[in-house]
């Protein structure tokens, strides 16, 4: 089956939004690197003070609190999603449980119903190709990544289990009228 050009399209823009995501998350972790970096700096000392007339010991002070605040927000947040993956562990499809901690491209489209374009900014893995080792690298994606991102697509496991079975009566559908012409 022939793309439309208008598919074509949208999947270019979609690659090219999650291209153009991937591209900013890296540039904001490199830049909260950097401004960790500076704060360790102006902890131990490094910093020279920053204030005008401000002393060594204000500016110590003015430091430690400043990374105690971003300590407790980093822990907040670590805690916080620590507890959507506990409550994404605890909400587990039956073909999930057991499975493998990595997924292929088509059971992630299939099961989970992520397009291209979103799988292209989740963490991938390239293992040997295990069906002809001369062949592409097999690319795997993380699982749990993966749900969390068809989830959000489709408002919770409820919507991702109605997209799902939307999808599989279509196709059913899609397969009857072909039989039917079969026959007639």
């Amino acid at each position: 089956m022939a793309l439309t050009e208008e598919q074509k399209e949208r999947i270019k823009q979609n690659r090219e939004r999650a291209l153009r995501i991937k591209k900013e998350r890296m540039e904001r972790l490199a830049k909260e690197k950097e401004d960790a970096d500076k704060k360790r700096k102006l902890n131990q000392g490094g910093g020279g003070g920053g204030r005008e007339g401000e002393t060594l010991q204000a500016a110590t002070i003015r430091n430690e609190d400043v990374v105690r605040t971003s300590n407790k927000k980093q822990k907040l947040q670590a805690a916080k999603k620590q507890q959507e993956e506990e409550k994404d562990d605890l909400e587990l499809e039956e073909f999930e449980v057991g499975a493998s901690e990595w997924i292929t491209k088509s059971e992630a489209m299939k099961m989970y119903c992520v397009p291209q374009g979103t799988l292209a900014v989740c963490q991938v893995e390239e293992r040997p190709n295990p069906h002809h080792a001369s062949w592409k690298p097999m690319k795997l994606y993380l699982r749990s990544q993966v749900r969390q991102k068809g989830r959000k697509r489709f408002g919770g496991l409820e919507g991702l289990v109605e997209e799902r079975n939307k999808r599989r009566q279509k196709q059913l559908e899609k397969d009857m009228a072909k039989a039917r012409s079969i026959f007639e």
